[in-house]
């Protein structure tokens, strides 16, 4: 009878294997799933400019408008609506989904003291 041929491997190795194979087979690639850029998602929108100027200079996301014009654009929506800003806050701030990388530490500064002028305020 032939025996099947096999390397030794220690419990933790194998552990290790299987759960990177359950990793990689349950996580989907965002990048395919996202959508297409439209205009709101590249450049600035008008009520975007007017919300910016109804902030105080020292709260401005110069960091957010420059690299990210959309989140600007969907604070500009929901800035005068408290539970749809705040849920923004929490998809901006949380990772929902464990895998995000998280925006460079400029941004999230600026997300920061966004929130902390939110919470001041009686929108």
């Amino acid at each position: 009878m032939n025996s099947i041929p096999f390397e030794k491997v220690s419990v933790v190795e194998a552990k290790a294997v299987l759960d990177a194979e359950r990793q990689t087979k349950h996580e989907k690639n965002w990048e395919l799933l996202r959508r297409l850029l439209g205009p709101a998602d590249v450049n600035m929108q008008e009520r975007t400019y007017e919300w910016l100027l109804s902030l105080p200079t020292e709260t401005w996301p110069l960091w957010l408008i420059k690299h990210h014009p959309r989140i600007a654009n969907q604070f500009a929506d929901v800035w005068q609506r408290r539970s749809a800003c705040e849920k923004l806050f929490s998809e901006l701030l949380l990772d929902q989904r464990g895998t995000r990388k998280g925006f460079p530490k400029e941004v999230s500064r600026e997300i920061m003291v966004l929130k902390l002028y939110f919470d001041g305020t009686d929108v």
